[in-house]
Protein backbone atom coordinates (compact mmCIF):
# COMPACT_ATOMS: atom_id res chain seq x y z
CA UNK A 1 0.00 0.00 0.00
CA UNK A 2 1.35 3.59 -0.94
CA UNK A 3 1.78 6.49 1.70
CA UNK A 4 -1.13 8.10 0.29
CA UNK A 5 -3.68 5.33 0.09
CA UNK A 6 -2.29 4.59 3.47
CA UNK A 7 -2.84 7.93 4.85
CA UNK A 8 -6.62 8.07 3.13
CA UNK A 9 -7.24 4.71 4.65
CA UNK A 10 -6.09 6.25 8.35
CA UNK A 11 -8.31 9.16 8.20
CA UNK A 12 -11.36 7.30 6.72
CA UNK A 13 -10.80 5.01 9.43
CA UNK A 14 -11.28 7.71 11.86
CA UNK A 15 -14.03 9.11 9.92
CA UNK A 16 -15.94 5.78 10.53
CA UNK A 17 -14.90 5.56 14.28
CA UNK A 18 -16.63 8.97 14.88
CA UNK A 19 -19.47 8.51 13.62
CA UNK A 20 -20.15 5.62 14.96
CA UNK A 21 -19.55 7.00 18.26
CA UNK A 22 -21.67 10.10 17.40
CA UNK A 23 -18.82 12.31 17.64
CA UNK A 24 -19.55 13.56 14.08
CA UNK A 25 -22.63 13.77 12.16
CA UNK A 26 -23.86 16.29 9.53
CA UNK A 27 -20.19 17.10 9.14
CA UNK A 28 -19.45 13.62 7.83
CA UNK A 29 -20.76 14.10 4.40
CA UNK A 30 -18.33 17.51 3.94
CA UNK A 31 -15.26 15.34 5.31
CA UNK A 32 -15.21 12.23 3.62
CA UNK A 33 -15.76 15.00 0.22
CA UNK A 34 -12.57 16.56 1.04
CA UNK A 35 -11.07 12.78 1.41
CA UNK A 36 -12.24 11.76 -2.50
CA UNK A 37 -10.91 15.07 -3.52
CA UNK A 38 -7.45 14.01 -2.28
CA UNK A 39 -6.72 10.78 -4.52
CA UNK A 40 -3.98 11.08 -6.30
CA UNK A 41 -3.58 9.64 -9.56
CA UNK A 42 -0.34 7.26 -10.74
CA UNK A 43 1.53 6.72 -13.47
CA UNK A 44 0.82 3.16 -15.29
CA UNK A 45 3.07 0.50 -14.29
CA UNK A 46 3.49 -3.30 -15.11
CA UNK A 47 1.08 -6.00 -14.75
CA UNK A 48 0.99 -9.35 -15.54
CA UNK A 49 -2.65 -11.41 -15.28
CA UNK A 50 -2.16 -14.82 -15.45
CA UNK A 51 -0.96 -16.03 -18.87
CA UNK A 52 -1.96 -19.78 -18.70
CA UNK A 53 -5.87 -19.59 -19.38
CA UNK A 54 -6.63 -21.64 -22.14
CA UNK A 55 -4.52 -24.35 -20.68
CA UNK A 56 -6.51 -23.65 -17.40
CA UNK A 57 -9.93 -23.98 -18.86
CA UNK A 58 -9.06 -26.63 -21.14
CA UNK A 59 -7.54 -29.14 -18.30
CA UNK A 60 -7.88 -28.08 -14.97
CA UNK A 61 -11.34 -26.63 -14.63
CA UNK A 62 -13.12 -29.25 -16.70
CA UNK A 63 -11.66 -31.65 -13.89
CA UNK A 64 -12.61 -29.48 -11.56
CA UNK A 65 -16.10 -29.11 -13.19
CA UNK A 66 -15.98 -32.74 -13.30
CA UNK A 67 -15.31 -33.34 -9.47
CA UNK A 68 -17.84 -31.02 -8.32
CA UNK A 69 -20.48 -32.81 -10.30
CA UNK A 70 -19.67 -35.87 -8.37
CA UNK A 71 -19.14 -34.01 -5.34
CA UNK A 72 -15.80 -34.66 -4.96
CA UNK A 73 -13.63 -32.51 -2.95
CA UNK A 74 -11.24 -30.53 -4.64
CA UNK A 75 -7.46 -30.38 -3.05
CA UNK A 76 -5.60 -26.98 -2.35
CA UNK A 77 -3.96 -26.93 -5.66
CA UNK A 78 -7.24 -26.56 -7.59
CA UNK A 79 -8.56 -24.35 -5.15
CA UNK A 80 -5.55 -22.39 -5.20
CA UNK A 81 -5.73 -22.03 -9.21
CA UNK A 82 -9.20 -20.69 -8.82
CA UNK A 83 -8.26 -18.32 -6.76
CA UNK A 84 -5.40 -17.19 -8.89
CA UNK A 85 -7.46 -17.25 -12.36
CA UNK A 86 -9.78 -14.71 -10.43
CA UNK A 87 -7.54 -11.83 -12.25
CA UNK A 88 -7.87 -13.20 -15.73
CA UNK A 89 -8.60 -11.19 -18.53
CA UNK A 90 -10.12 -14.20 -19.91
CA UNK A 91 -14.13 -13.64 -19.77
CA UNK A 92 -14.52 -17.77 -19.15
CA UNK A 93 -11.64 -18.25 -16.86
CA UNK A 94 -12.51 -15.65 -14.63
CA UNK A 95 -16.35 -16.58 -14.14
CA UNK A 96 -15.57 -19.90 -14.46
CA UNK A 97 -13.56 -19.43 -11.35
CA UNK A 98 -16.20 -17.57 -9.66
CA UNK A 99 -18.76 -19.82 -10.49
CA UNK A 100 -16.77 -22.90 -8.89
CA UNK A 101 -15.80 -20.92 -5.93
CA UNK A 102 -19.66 -20.16 -5.34
CA UNK A 103 -20.33 -23.90 -6.10
CA UNK A 104 -18.13 -24.51 -3.53
CA UNK A 105 -20.25 -22.45 -1.09
CA UNK A 106 -23.65 -23.66 -2.21
CA UNK A 107 -23.06 -27.36 -2.04
CA UNK A 108 -21.18 -27.02 1.55
CA UNK A 109 -18.09 -28.48 0.16
CA UNK A 110 -15.48 -26.13 2.24
CA UNK A 111 -15.87 -25.41 6.12
CA UNK A 112 -16.35 -21.87 7.44
CA UNK A 113 -12.32 -21.69 8.24
CA UNK A 114 -11.56 -22.10 4.89
CA UNK A 115 -14.50 -19.11 3.95
CA UNK A 116 -12.72 -17.18 6.69
CA UNK A 117 -9.14 -17.93 5.07
CA UNK A 118 -10.95 -16.87 1.80
CA UNK A 119 -12.19 -13.70 2.75
CA UNK A 120 -8.82 -12.44 4.35
CA UNK A 121 -7.43 -13.14 0.51
CA UNK A 122 -9.77 -11.20 -1.50
CA UNK A 123 -9.41 -8.33 1.67
CA UNK A 124 -5.47 -8.10 0.81
CA UNK A 125 -4.16 -4.75 -0.10
CA UNK A 126 -2.64 -6.14 -3.38
CA UNK A 127 -5.53 -7.65 -4.21
CA UNK A 128 -8.02 -5.25 -3.45
CA UNK A 129 -6.33 -2.22 -4.19
CA UNK A 130 -4.08 -3.52 -6.94
CA UNK A 131 -3.22 -0.75 -9.62
CA UNK A 132 -6.16 1.10 -8.51
CA UNK A 133 -4.85 4.96 -8.73
CA UNK A 134 -3.50 3.90 -12.35
CA UNK A 135 -5.07 5.09 -15.74
CA UNK A 136 -7.46 2.07 -16.66
CA UNK A 137 -6.02 -1.19 -16.67
CA UNK A 138 -6.51 -4.84 -16.74
CA UNK A 139 -6.05 -5.34 -12.94
CA UNK A 140 -9.77 -4.04 -12.74
CA UNK A 141 -10.82 -7.74 -13.38
CA UNK A 142 -8.85 -8.60 -10.14
CA UNK A 143 -10.69 -6.16 -8.07
CA UNK A 144 -13.77 -6.39 -9.24
CA UNK A 145 -14.10 -10.10 -8.45
CA UNK A 146 -12.32 -9.82 -5.16
CA UNK A 147 -15.45 -7.81 -4.48
CA UNK A 148 -17.70 -9.88 -6.06
CA UNK A 149 -16.42 -12.65 -3.94
CA UNK A 150 -16.48 -11.27 -1.18
CA UNK A 151 -20.13 -10.50 -1.53
CA UNK A 152 -20.69 -13.99 -1.88
CA UNK A 153 -18.54 -14.52 1.01
CA UNK A 154 -20.90 -12.17 3.17
CA UNK A 155 -23.77 -13.72 2.50
CA UNK A 156 -22.40 -17.53 3.12
CA UNK A 157 -22.04 -15.87 6.57
CA UNK A 158 -25.39 -14.70 7.10
CA UNK A 159 -27.18 -18.37 5.82
CA UNK A 160 -25.00 -20.64 7.68
CA UNK A 161 -21.08 -20.17 7.46
CA UNK A 162 -20.92 -17.64 10.39
CA UNK A 163 -17.36 -16.97 10.70
CA UNK A 164 -17.57 -13.19 10.62
CA UNK A 165 -16.52 -11.80 13.97
CA UNK A 166 -17.13 -8.04 14.71
CA UNK A 167 -14.07 -7.11 14.50
CA UNK A 168 -13.77 -8.71 11.06
CA UNK A 169 -16.77 -7.22 9.90
CA UNK A 170 -15.87 -3.41 10.61
CA UNK A 171 -12.36 -4.46 8.55
CA UNK A 172 -14.34 -5.45 5.95
CA UNK A 173 -16.78 -1.90 6.19
CA UNK A 174 -13.25 -0.07 6.35
CA UNK A 175 -11.42 -1.93 3.01
CA UNK A 176 -14.39 -1.37 1.07
CA UNK A 177 -14.95 2.23 2.00
CA UNK A 178 -11.39 3.15 1.25
CA UNK A 179 -11.55 0.76 -2.02
CA UNK A 180 -14.88 3.04 -3.00
CA UNK A 181 -13.12 6.50 -2.53
CA UNK A 182 -10.13 5.26 -4.41
CA UNK A 183 -11.69 3.32 -7.80
CA UNK A 184 -11.77 5.46 -10.67
CA UNK A 185 -12.40 2.80 -13.22
CA UNK A 186 -16.27 3.03 -14.45
CA UNK A 187 -16.17 0.99 -16.97
CA UNK A 188 -18.78 -1.31 -17.65
CA UNK A 189 -18.64 -4.34 -20.02
CA UNK A 190 -15.23 -3.87 -22.02
CA UNK A 191 -15.05 -5.87 -25.38
CA UNK A 192 -14.11 -9.11 -25.38
CA UNK A 193 -12.97 -9.15 -21.96
CA UNK A 194 -16.53 -9.06 -20.35
CA UNK A 195 -17.93 -7.31 -17.02
CA UNK A 196 -15.41 -4.78 -14.93
CA UNK A 197 -18.20 -3.26 -13.60
CA UNK A 198 -16.55 -2.34 -10.67
CA UNK A 199 -19.28 0.34 -9.23
CA UNK A 200 -22.18 -2.75 -9.45
CA UNK A 201 -19.65 -5.04 -8.01
CA UNK A 202 -19.07 -2.53 -5.05
CA UNK A 203 -22.76 -1.63 -4.86
CA UNK A 204 -23.50 -4.94 -4.16
CA UNK A 205 -21.43 -5.24 -1.26
CA UNK A 206 -23.42 -2.32 0.20
CA UNK A 207 -26.68 -3.98 -0.36
CA UNK A 208 -25.40 -7.06 1.10
CA UNK A 209 -25.11 -4.80 4.59
CA UNK A 210 -28.52 -3.57 4.48
CA UNK A 211 -29.64 -7.13 5.56
CA UNK A 212 -27.35 -7.34 8.68
CA UNK A 213 -28.87 -6.96 12.05
CA UNK A 214 -25.27 -6.17 13.38
CA UNK A 215 -24.63 -2.97 12.52
CA UNK A 216 -24.61 0.09 14.26
CA UNK A 217 -26.64 3.11 12.37
CA UNK A 218 -23.42 4.89 12.47
CA UNK A 219 -21.87 2.09 9.91
CA UNK A 220 -24.79 3.08 7.26
CA UNK A 221 -24.76 6.20 7.25
CA UNK A 222 -20.64 6.69 7.13
CA UNK A 223 -21.18 3.69 3.94
CA UNK A 224 -23.67 5.66 2.30
CA UNK A 225 -22.16 8.82 2.58
CA UNK A 226 -18.79 7.18 0.90
CA UNK A 227 -20.45 6.23 -1.88
CA UNK A 228 -22.56 9.06 -2.61
CA UNK A 229 -19.73 11.85 -2.51
CA UNK A 230 -17.55 9.29 -4.65
CA UNK A 231 -20.65 8.92 -7.03
CA UNK A 232 -21.26 12.55 -7.27
CA UNK A 233 -17.15 13.58 -7.83
CA UNK A 234 -17.05 10.76 -10.58
CA UNK A 235 -15.88 12.16 -14.07
CA UNK A 236 -16.44 9.60 -16.35
CA UNK A 237 -20.06 7.70 -16.72
CA UNK A 238 -21.43 5.18 -15.05
CA UNK A 239 -24.28 3.75 -17.99
CA UNK A 240 -24.53 0.35 -17.43
CA UNK A 241 -27.18 -0.44 -14.68
CA UNK A 242 -24.68 1.04 -11.96
CA UNK A 243 -27.42 3.50 -11.29
CA UNK A 244 -30.13 1.57 -10.44
CA UNK A 245 -28.02 -0.84 -8.73
CA UNK A 246 -27.15 1.89 -6.11
CA UNK A 247 -30.75 3.52 -5.95
CA UNK A 248 -31.89 0.12 -5.20
CA UNK A 249 -29.46 0.32 -2.00
CA UNK A 250 -30.59 3.72 -1.45
CA UNK A 251 -34.15 3.22 -1.33
CA UNK A 252 -33.71 0.24 0.67
CA UNK A 253 -31.61 2.06 3.67
CA UNK A 254 -33.71 5.34 3.39
CA UNK A 255 -36.45 3.61 3.88
CA UNK A 256 -35.91 1.53 7.11
CA UNK A 257 -35.76 4.37 9.26
CA UNK A 258 -36.01 8.80 9.06
CA UNK A 259 -32.38 9.14 10.01
CA UNK A 260 -31.13 7.63 6.79
CA UNK A 261 -33.55 9.29 4.61
CA UNK A 262 -32.85 12.85 6.56
CA UNK A 263 -29.29 12.36 6.26
CA UNK A 264 -29.15 11.32 2.59
CA UNK A 265 -31.74 14.39 1.80
CA UNK A 266 -29.12 17.01 3.21
CA UNK A 267 -26.15 15.24 1.46
CA UNK A 268 -28.72 15.94 -1.82
CA UNK A 269 -29.62 19.60 -1.45
CA UNK A 270 -25.50 19.77 -1.12
CA UNK A 271 -24.63 17.60 -3.98
CA UNK A 272 -27.26 19.78 -6.15
CA UNK A 273 -26.11 23.25 -4.61
CA UNK A 274 -22.44 22.15 -5.53
CA UNK A 275 -23.53 21.14 -8.96
CA UNK A 276 -25.18 24.60 -9.60
CA UNK A 277 -21.76 26.12 -8.64
CA UNK A 278 -20.08 24.02 -11.52
CA UNK A 279 -20.74 27.07 -14.32
CA UNK A 280 -17.32 26.42 -16.11
CA UNK A 281 -18.77 23.12 -18.05
CA UNK A 282 -16.31 23.07 -20.71
CA UNK A 283 -14.90 19.42 -20.79
CA UNK A 284 -16.35 16.00 -21.30
CA UNK A 285 -15.53 15.31 -17.47
CA UNK A 286 -17.68 18.13 -16.36
CA UNK A 287 -21.02 17.37 -18.21
CA UNK A 288 -20.36 13.49 -16.67
CA UNK A 289 -20.66 14.95 -12.87
CA UNK A 290 -24.48 16.39 -14.55
CA UNK A 291 -25.39 13.12 -16.63
CA UNK A 292 -24.14 11.24 -13.61
CA UNK A 293 -26.39 12.74 -11.29
CA UNK A 294 -29.30 13.01 -13.57
CA UNK A 295 -29.34 9.10 -14.36
CA UNK A 296 -29.45 8.30 -10.72
CA UNK A 297 -31.96 10.90 -9.78
CA UNK A 298 -34.13 9.23 -12.87
CA UNK A 299 -33.35 5.83 -11.30
CA UNK A 300 -34.55 6.68 -8.13
CA UNK A 301 -37.81 8.03 -9.68
CA UNK A 302 -38.67 5.03 -11.22
CA UNK A 303 -38.14 2.78 -7.74
CA UNK A 304 -41.87 2.44 -6.25
CA UNK A 305 -40.44 2.02 -2.99
CA UNK A 306 -38.97 5.58 -3.03
CA UNK A 307 -40.49 7.48 0.21
CA UNK A 308 -42.61 10.48 -1.13
CA UNK A 309 -40.31 13.04 0.85
CA UNK A 310 -37.87 12.02 -0.95
CA UNK A 311 -39.67 11.67 -4.22
CA UNK A 312 -40.91 15.12 -3.73
CA UNK A 313 -37.37 16.81 -3.27
CA UNK A 314 -36.16 15.39 -6.01
CA UNK A 315 -39.00 16.41 -8.32
CA UNK A 316 -39.02 19.90 -6.87
CA UNK A 317 -35.21 20.43 -7.51
CA UNK A 318 -34.78 18.83 -10.50
CA UNK A 319 -31.80 20.56 -12.82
Amino acid sequence: MTESIASLKEQLIELHQRVDNAEIFQSLYQRIGELVEKVPSQKRTSYEPPADDQRYLKNEMSAIELQMLEKEPLDQAQKNSLFYHLASVDRSAREGSRQAINDLLGHEMVSAEEVARWTDYVLRDDILYAHVLEPKNQAVFMRASAVNMLHSFLMADRFGYFFLTEEKLQEVIDKIALLVLLEKDTRGFIGRRGWAHMFFELTNIFKEMTERTDLLRGDHIFMMTVLVERYRRLRTPLEMGEQNEIAEYLVCLIKRHRLYQDYFLMELKDWRAWLKQQSDVDNEGDWHLFFNYQRLMTALLVNKDLPPKVMAEIIEQEI
